[in-house]
């Protein structure tokens, strides 16, 4: 039976880490349970390995989403930390699943460029040799296959 100790699950007392998987690299996530708001500027650190790439990549999907008439205002990304600022009452739910779809799409892109950059780069004969193991997969020892 595998252990989970050091790894904290994705929901625990409804403190939600956004972008976790089950996959053994933790990928980026904010820690909604040390968020904090002062002045109506919500501030959610970023926890996780944090991907080259990861805060533009937010930045992006940010625009892209974001849209007026919003219950907040500008959204800023570090390695560190989002911050947004003008956040209305009442806009915590709103805000909080914005945010979580934007981490978890940011997650999910860099996975796929990361999974594309490594089938490119593969040489011809380190392709052929893992054509050959991936074959394999279809016929079990036990018949069953």
């Amino acid at each position: 039976m595998c252990s989970s100790a050091g790894r904290e699950p994705a929901a625990q007392n409804g403190n939600t880490r956004v972008g976790m998987t089950d996959d053994a690299q933790q990928d980026t996530a904010l820690d909604w349970s040390s968020a904090s708001v002062d002045d109506g500027r919500l501030t959610v650190p970023v926890i996780g390995d944090v991907p080259t790439g990861w805060t533009k990549r937010v930045k992006r999907i940010v625009e892209r989403l974001d849209h007026s008439g919003s219950s907040w205002g500008a959204v800023s990304v570090t390695k560190t930390r989002v911050r947004v600022d003008a956040v209305a009452a009442g806009a915590a739910n709103d805000l909080h699943h914005f945010l979580e779809s934007v981490v978890l799409q940011a997650n999910t892109d860099l996975r796929e460029e990361d999974e594309d950059d490594t089938d490119d780069v593969r040489s011809d004969e380190d392709q052929q040799m893992t054509d050959a193991f991936r074959s394999l997969a279809t016929e079990r020892p036990d018949g069953d296959g």
